[in-house]
């Protein structure tokens, strides 16, 4: 008698486990739909995000030249315009980096 009370118990104790995990997966789907469907304040922190990876790309290839710049004195003596384009070119790579990585997020999302 014993033993049916702990393989009650035991399937009991499943059973709570499974329906936990199935509740937790439901949650997990609602809130990724609710990811997915359109919110502007969604798109406005993806744009303040992409801005925001721009300028910082751009800011610190600039520092980086005017340092190598200032350090090698002569050696390598870089224009500010080859600097700004320099700058602009790196910054648009982060740019399309960061792009790529959000649409690779997004769709790794939806395969789930």
């Amino acid at each position: 008698m014993k033993k049916k009370y702990r393989n009650s118990k035991n399937a009991l104790s499943e059973q709570k486990a499974i329906n936990i995990l199935k509740t937790d997966s439901e949650e997990a789907a609602y809130r990724r739909a609710k990811e997915d469907e359109f919110n502007p304040l969604n798109l406005l922190k993806g744009i303040l995000g992409f801005v925001f990876v721009v300028a910082i790309a751009f800011g610190w290839m600039m520092l980086m030249l005017l340092i190598i710049s200032f350090v090698s004195l002569s050696y390598l003596h870089f224009n500010i315009d080859v600097m700004l384009y320099v700058s602009a070119f790196f910054a648009a790579v982060c740019g399309v980096i960061y792009i790529l990585a959000k649409i690779r997020k997004s769709i790794g999302r939806r395969k789930l």
